[in-house]
C-alpha cells in the first residue's frame, strides 16, 4: 500500500499542477499533448525535495486533511530552529528520490530551456527569507499548501490555515510564506498575512 508520504505528494503534485512558479520552472510552450504528466511528475519530485525533511518529522511537520476515502489536502511547517537548509538534507535527496528532469541528460529536452536556470533563482528566496525574518524571536515557515484540484472550493484549505494560524497564535509566534499568485496573496491576507516584499524573477 502507499505511504502516507506517497498520498501526500500525490496531493501536491495535483494541487501544483497549475501553479505559476512550477509553470515557469518547466517552460512548456504552446500545447503540449504531454503537459499534464509532465507538470504531474515535475511537481512530485520537486515537493519531495523541498517537504522531505518535514515527512520524516526530522526538520519540522507534514499535515494532511483526509476524507473517508483519500487524503485531500497537505500543509508542511518548519519552525524557525529547523528552517534553514543544509546540504545533507540535498543530499539525501537526490538518493531517495533523484534529481529533478531537468538535471538528467535524457529528460531535461522535455522541458523548456531555461528550465534548470529558472529553478536556480530560488536561491534569491532563500536569502530573502534570512533578511525579513532576521531578529524575529520565534517564527513556523509554511512551506507547501495544497489541495487536490477536484476538491478545492470546499474549505479544505482554509482548515489547514486556521488550524496554523491558531498554533502560531498559541506559541505568540509569527508566520513566514512566500507565494507567486495575486489570487494566492489576497487569500493569504484575508487570514492576516501582510507583504513584506515583492520579488521579480527572471532568466
Amino acid at each position: 500500500s502507499k505511504s502516507d508520504e506517497d498520498y501526500a505528494l500525490d496531493a501536491l503534485a495535483d494541487a501544483f499542477q497549475d501553479d505559476p512558479l512550477f509553470s515557469w520552472f518547466a517552460g512548456l510552450e504552446g500545447e503540449d499533448p504531454e503537459r499534464d504528466q509532465k507538470m504531474y511528475k515535475l511537481g512530485r519530485i520537486l515537493n519531495a525535495h523541498v517537504n522531505h525533511r518535514f515527512f520524516s518529522g526530522s526538520r519540522g511537520v507534514a499535515l494532511g486533511v483526509r476524507t473517508t476515502e483519500s487524503l485531500v489536502g497537505c500543509m508542511t511547517l518548519a519552525p524557525s530552529s529547523c528552517s534553514k537548509e543544509r546540504t545533507v538534507d540535498h543530499i539525501i535527496a537526490m538518493i531517495k528520490y533523484g534529481a529533478p528532469p531537468m538535471y538528467k541528460s535524457k529528460e531535461k529536452s522535455k522541458y523548456g530551456p531555461y528550465s534548470l536556470q529558472r529553478m536556480q533563482k530560488l536561491n534569491v528566496l532563500l536569502e530573502k527569507r534570512k533578511d525579513h525574518m532576521k531578529g524575529t524571536k520565534r517564527w513556523i515557515q509554511l512551506q507547501s499548501i495544497g489541495v487536490r484540484s477536484e476538491q478545492q472550493w470546499k474549505g479544505y484549505g482554509k482548515k489547514m490555515l486556521q488550524l496554523l494560524t491558531q498554533t502560531a497564535n498559541s506559541l505568540n509566534a509569527s508566520i513566514y510564506l512566500e507565494t507567486e499568485s495575486e489570487n494566492n496573496e489576497s487569500m493569504y491576507k484575508h487570514f492576516g498575512f501582510h507583504t513584506v516584499e515583492k520579488v521579480n524573477l527572471c532568466v
